[in-house]
């Protein structure tokens, strides 16, 4: 009786892409399971792609199909369900298939859901595999997880294989390389916060800052792994720079410590009220977060010289927000406010100079008539002029006021010293353009306030 075949197939969807980490993929498998790779039929579609071409227009997917239909198949290792199956149908067709003639089907990408031989869950699965967007996102990932572009104390090397495929390999550079392998060995025997930030502060200065440490950290890679949803995954073309041990007890410490300095580094952040310019290039400002001494802005394209502290930066823009605000309010509404000042009193001339002529005519009516109602109008004509006088003395209140703009000094101070944090920030972004860092000044660029 012949042997049942063990397939692996993959597939790309364009010429700029490799298939190399779906091969891995499934030659990890093939390991686990002792499966030896001259055993096993690959198949390949390069550049073709599901959604221009239906399965019969799949070269490798269709042998693959007929092998099964032949009863030949024992195994099919395939990286993710939308390399084989584009649709819902297509997904329909592929499980009924294999369900028929018993093949075990091994999914081998992250977060890819393993294979069920019940027909209704299949399939419903198979409807995500529309999703390709989603799904590109996901191979991405675990590409760059295994084939990063550029890593610090790595070389990335690219060689030509005989059969004239290439082959990627990493390589310690003996520099760098040697600075994160003592970095990690440190880290390992920190105890105290106090040691944690001594020793993000020592790195942070040899390799581009504390974020960049925390990265590293963080990456197995250095260990010659990746992770996965299975848990570590050995990478057979990186040089080790440490062992899985060593990163394992890192986490662990870093584990301890980490909630905290996010903690620290987000509220450095929060208190970017806005980002300064370079007042030589013209460029925004990089922020900078320092463990062990201030947080500061510094320019990226190298003007040394032009650097401020965060807090220095935040104090000058919140006073001078207040000085031109008050100084404006002072300036444009003064004129405002004798313009009101002139319109009330102009007003009550208008009622005064009414009520006179009321009570004018109330005694001449006096005068000229004695009759029963000489006592009504005697109360009119007093209750008239205690208004007018009334009136008097409004007038000569108001024009008072008109020559004190202390006045309204009285209001505006208080009421931008009791401004929110909130607030003050919505004003500062209102009111400032942009501020220009010199090396030994601030320029700063008002919007317009009046029109």
């Amino acid at each position: 009786m012949q042997k049942k075949l063990v397939l692996v197939y993959s597939r790309v969807s364009s010429s700029s892409q490799n298939l190399r980490e779906q091969l891995d993929a499934a030659k990890k498998v093939l390991k686990a399971k002792n499966i030896n790779e001259d055993d096993v039929l690959f198949l390949e579609d390069f550049n073709v792609s599901a959604t221009k071409n239906d399965a019969n227009n799949r070269p490798a997917y269709k042998k693959l199909q007929k092998l099964i239909r032949e009863g030949r198949v024992a195994v099919v290792i395939i990286y993710a369900r939308d390399r084989v199956q584009r649709d819902f149908y297509e997904a329909s067709e592929f499980n009924e298939l294999v369900n028929l003639y018993d093949v075990e089907v091994i999914y081998t990408a992250s977060n890819e859901i393993p294979f069920n031989k019940n027909s209704s869950i299949e399939n419903f699965y198979g409807i995500f595999s529309q999703q390709e967007g989603k799904n590109i996102g996901r191979r991405t990932n675990d590409a760059i997880k295994r084939y990063p572009g550029k890593v610090i104390g790595f070389e990335r090397i690219e060689e030509t294989q005989e059969n004239g495929k290439k082959k990627l390999r990493f390589s310690l550079d003996n520099k760098r390389s040697n600075t994160i392998k003592s970095l990690f060995e440190e880290f390992s025997r920190i105890q105290t916060k106090e040691e944690f930030v001594s020793v993000l502060a020592k790195y942070g200065r040899e390799l581009s800052g504390h974020a960049t440490v925390m990265k590293i950290l963080q990456r197995p890679f250095y260990s010659g792994h990746c992770f996965t949803d299975y848990g570590y995954d050995e990478l057979d073309h990186v040089e080790a720079l440490i062992s899985l041990d060593l990163f394992e007890k890192v986490q662990a410490i870093l584990n301890q410590f980490i909630e905290e300095y996010n903690e620290t580094v987000s509220r450095a952040k929060d208190k970017v009220i806005l980002n300064p310019v370079c007042g030589v290039c013209n460029k925004v400002m990089v922020f900078k977060k320092v463990l062990d001494k201030p947080s500061y802005f510094v320019c990226g394209s190298h003007h040394k010289k032009v650097v401020v502290e965060l807090d220095e930066f935040n104090k000058i823009i919140e006073e001078t927000i207040m000085k031109e605000t008050e100084l404006f309010v002072l300036k444009e509404y003064k004129s405002i406010f004798k313009m009101h000042l002139r319109g009330v009193i102009d007003n009550l001339t208008y009622h005064k100079q009414h009520k006179e002529h009321l009570l004018n005519k109330s005694m001449l009516s006096l005068a000229s008539n004695f009759h029963s109602k000489y006592e009504k109008l005697k109360l009119e004509i007093q209750r008239t002029h205690e208004e007018i006088q009334g009136i008097d003395h409004e007038i000569t209140l108001l024009q008072s006021l008109s020559n004190e703009i202390k006045t309204i000094s009285q209001i505006v101070q208080p009421a931008l010293g009791s401004l929110t944090k909130t607030e003050l920030e919505t004003l500062i972004e209102l009111l400032i353009k942009d501020v220009k860092v010199h090396q030994d000044y601030f320029e700063i660029d008002f919007y317009s306030l009046v029109k």
